[in-house]
């Protein structure tokens, strides 16, 4: 059964979840945005391998890329690592705090983004909601596995 805000699917076994989820505040002017995707770590890839490829690739994909931080962590129990960075889209800046999560064979990667720069409050406001996720126990059971 493959749930959705809305309902739920009965999908066959091998179905991936492919989704992106984008989540804005109707009260944000500045185009703040939270979105969510999902992606696979390929088979005998370690968590560090896959971020260093992730960061290498947005590097080469995105003009004026600056990486501005850094740093792992934990939500939860669960390993994660927090990248920092600024790059230009059509002229302008758009600055990213993404947070992926290591879910086994699985990343799950949150990324909260403004168009120019994000205020130290609004860093921290992203930072508290992607603190507050809190995994589905089958999932991180059969992350763990």
């Amino acid at each position: 059964m493959y749930r959705i805000n809305e309902g739920a699917f009965s999908l066959p076994g091998d179905w991936q979840d492919r989704t992106v989820n984008i989540l804005a505040s109707d009260n944000s002017p500045a185009g703040v945005s939270l979105t969510i995707t999902r992606d696979d770590i390929a088979w005998g890839v370690s968590f560090a391998e896959y971020m260093e490829d992730q960061l290498a690739r947005v590097d080469k994909a995105l003009s004026g890329f600056e990486l501005l931080e850094r740093r792992e962590l934990h939500l939860g129990a669960i390993p994660a690592q927090e990248i920092e960075y600024r790059w230009m889209r059509n002229q302008s800046p758009v600055h990213l705090l993404t947070t992926t999560l290591h879910l086994g064979r699985k990343a799950l990667v949150i990324s909260a983004s403004v168009e120019g720069q994000m205020s130290l409050s609004q860093k921290s406001e992203m930072r508290r909601i992607m603190a507050s996720f809190q995994p589905d126990p089958a999932l991180f059971q059969a992350a763990s596995l």
